[in-house]
């Protein structure tokens, strides 16, 4: 009988999480979770215009070459523009976009090296941790502030 009163009190505290973070103000709304996109890619986006050798060199044993030069700095360029594009689109619409985007590029750069899964590369740690970490926790803010509403 406990163990039956202890299952309903968490199910019910499980339940009422949301409504108990948005009375107190707290918890993770969309509009937080793109600002936040925006600021990581935004970081991104000024290495890889700036100083597109840092980002090769501070992640791959494979050092900086004119050619990553060219192709980071294109990439950064792409990425101010979508950034850009988040800031136009309504919160909902952002909110999704960005969370494809997050996802695409965790797939595309940090997993893809981490697990060979286009390629094999030699990744620099402890530099490379950043990524595998941020990507994971943008996805979570998202997961969250999607389950808010």
């Amino acid at each position: 009988m406990m163990k039956l009163l202890a299952l309903l009190a968490t199910a019910t505290a499980l339940k009422q999480q949301p409504k108990a973070l948005a009375v107190r103000g707290g918890g993770i709304d969309k509009a937080g979770v793109v600002k936040a996109v925006n600021v990581a890619w935004g970081l991104y986006a000024a290495q890889m215009l700036l100083v597109p050798s840092k980002i090769q060199n501070d992640h791959f044993e494979e050092k900086a070459t004119k050619m990553t030069d060219f192709a980071w700095r294109g990439h950064g360029v792409s990425v101010a523009a979508g950034m850009w594009a988040l800031t136009k689109l309504d919160t909902e619409d952002a909110f999704k976009m960005a969370m494809a985007w997050v996802a695409g590029i965790a797939i595309a750069c940090p997993y893809n090296a981490k697990f060979d899964l286009f390629g094999t590369y030699k990744q620099k740690y402890p530099m490379h941790y950043v990524p595998e970490i941020l990507m994971p926790g943008l996805l979570a803010a998202g997961f969250i502030a999607n389950r808010a509403e």
